[in-house]
């Protein structure tokens, strides 16, 4: 069971369970379990975790929305050494995932979802979405941005900025073993 799943069963004093209901799953028609429960996240505040399962499918789907926003912010972590790669990266669905030093730009689609991960994380993302890339445009040239992506992963090399801009303030950079230096810019 997924640390995500055991709150959904046991809310606990940090979350209360708002509802719990029945639908149509959008992939089978079968019965598709939905629980909604407000949770109070560290470093994000109050969000509603809202959990979807189909006993018929499998499908599963677990979003994570935060209830609350703050001003528009730019948060800018400089990855200098191999353990900056373990930094968290907590990012809201209405931020941008920018690393200037290599041209990659991360935007937020309709449909984008909150998510924790690492600086290895975000450069993984970035491989995914390049490969992507290449099965929808085969003659795109990104063979370069691969191997520099790779060669940074493999050799844990810095030299480049991550930028998270978030328009509603929640998405930040975090470490529970070290102190970081995080610039931020307030631009709204």
């Amino acid at each position: 069971m997924s640390e995500l799943e055991h709150v959904l069963e046991n809310p606990s004093v940090y979350g209360k369970k708002l509802g719990e209901f029945t639908t149509q799953c959008p992939f089978c028609g079968g019965p598709l379990h939905v629980v909604e429960i407000e949770y109070e996240i560290p470093v994000i505040g109050k969000t509603l975790i809202v959990s979807k399962k189909c006993s018929k499918c499998g499908y599963k789907r677990n979003d994570v929305v935060p209830l609350a926003g703050k001003e528009h912010l730019r948060v800018y972590f400089k990855v200098e050494e191999p353990e900056d790669f373990d930094v968290k990266v907590v990012r809201s669905p209405t931020a941008r995932v920018v690393i200037p030093e290599l041209g990659l730009e991360l935007d937020p689609g309709i449909d984008a979802e909150m998510f924790v991960t690492n600086i290895e994380g975000i450069l993984q993302l970035f491989l995914d979405a390049l490969h992507r890339l290449r099965v929808l445009e085969p003659e795109a040239d990104i063979s370069a941005i691969e191997n520099t992506i790779r060669q940074i992963l493999e050799k844990r090399r810095g030299g480049f900025t991550v930028v998270l801009d978030d328009e509603n303030g929640l998405s930040t950079f975090y470490s529970e073993t070290r102190n970081l230096l995080v610039l931020s810019e307030r631009t709204g």
